[in-house]
């Protein structure tokens, strides 16, 4: 067959085509990957970082009789989570509880007081501790303890929402710092330790239950 210059330059087009194109055949791989999965320990931290900006309260009265004098006091109570690192498997947790209040002590008025407590606890998360985790509601005793006559506003009954985490033994190192201890200025640390449990205070019931899941993903994914 005779091949003139009309029939070369359709052969080549042809061939041109057919060609796979090295370019278009990479982008469209890259195209089909999935993105990154976030890991189990970024999920956990993340939905931690997310209490730093919620916290929960309540609002509070108090009498009570204290050495002869009746004590009157209305305020609020605060608890948040404020800080969470992870390193392997090794959680460390930082919350915080703020008790502001004012009232009298007998003919003492007491003006506007803050009191602080700080606790950071640091443990290894295992299978079986993220198992036994619960999340509870209860009165943060030692700001509302039992012979104070504490009456909250609303329907939560002074109580707060926690994260109770429980070990068989105590493989929890847990410091708290105050200001509260009578006869010391300024923050000291009130307790510092090894405890078998603790409470963190969370925003609402389905919070607590939301680190209940990332955590037990997390334990998993560690292999504890």
């Amino acid at each position: 067959m005779r091949i003139d210059g009309y029939t070369t330059f359709l052969l080549v087009c042809v061939i041109f085509v057919g060609m796979p194109n090295e370019r278009a055949v990479a982008q469209g791989a890259a195209d089909t990957l999935p993105l990154t999965a976030a890991t189990p320990r970024d999920d956990l931290i993340r939905l931690f970082q997310a209490e730093n900006e919620r916290g929960t309260s309540i609002f509070y009265t108090q009498t009570y009789g204290l050495r002869g004098r009746r004590v009157e006091l209305h305020g609020s109570i605060v608890g948040m989570i404020r800080g969470v690192q992870a390193d392997g498997c090794r959680l460390k947790i930082e919350s915080v509880i703020d008790d502001r209040y004012s009232g009298s002590i007998g003919r003492k008025l007491i003006g506007q007081t803050q009191n602080r407590y700080i606790m950071s606890v640091e443990f290894k998360l295992t299978t079986k501790m993220a198992a036994n985790l619960t999340t509870v509601n209860a009165r943060p005793v030692r700001q509302l303890n039992g012979d104070t006559n504490a009456v909250c506003s609303g329907d939560r009954q002074c109580r707060l929402t926690w994260l109770k985490l429980v070990a068989d033994a105590p493989v929890i190192q847990e410091t708290e710092i105050t200001n509260d201890l009578a006869g010391y200025d300024g923050d000291v640390k009130d307790f510092d330790g090894s405890v078998d449990q603790f409470l963190l205070p969370v925003s609402s019931a389905d919070v607590g239950n939301g680190l209940i899941a990332k955590m037990r993903v997390f334990a998993q994914s560690c292999g504890q």
